[in-house]
């Protein structure tokens, strides 16, 4: 169960980071509601760069392999703690990113009347609070 568990978790942030490189390729599908922006404006809030979704995509993928190690499916690289302790941090801070910063993004934010607002509400919080749920079930397993 573990190992499925942690393939699961894995292939979810896996995917999320190819998707941010095909942003930092060029691709612009799903962009525009991608990034938080301002109330009743398609105006984002900032503009990505490339070397920045290059770097999220990067953690992605390192918190992918993190649970992979974590649950010894892949081997470790590095301390013997690092993947307990990058495990735990992964879901912590996939539980801050469901809650947010009480603004543009998360479950308690005020602006909600833009495209991704609405994405935020139905997709993306949720989907955080999923993977910080499953990560914290992972370790807890262990």
């Amino acid at each position: 169960m573990q190992s499925l568990l942690a393939a699961l978790i894995s292939a979810v942030l896996f995917v999320i980071g190819v998707i941010h490189i095909y942003w930092v390729l060029g691709g612009r599908h799903g962009i525009s509601i991608a990034v938080p922006t301002k109330n009743y404006t398609s105006q984002p809030l900032f503009k990505p760069r490339p070397v920045g979704t290059a770097a999220v995509a990067v953690l992605f993928f390192a918190g992918a392999a993190f649970i992979l190690m974590f649950a010894d499916i892949i081997p470790v690289i590095g301390p013997a703690s690092l993947p307990s302790i990058a495990a735990w941090a992964l879901a912590i801070i996939f539980l801050a990113r469901a809650v947010g910063e009480f603004r543009a993004v998360g479950l308690f934010k005020t602006i909600r009347n833009t495209h991704f607002a609405r994405m935020d509400t139905y997709v993306y919080s949720p989907l955080c609070l999923i993977i910080s749920f499953l990560s914290f079930w992972l370790m807890i397993m262990d």
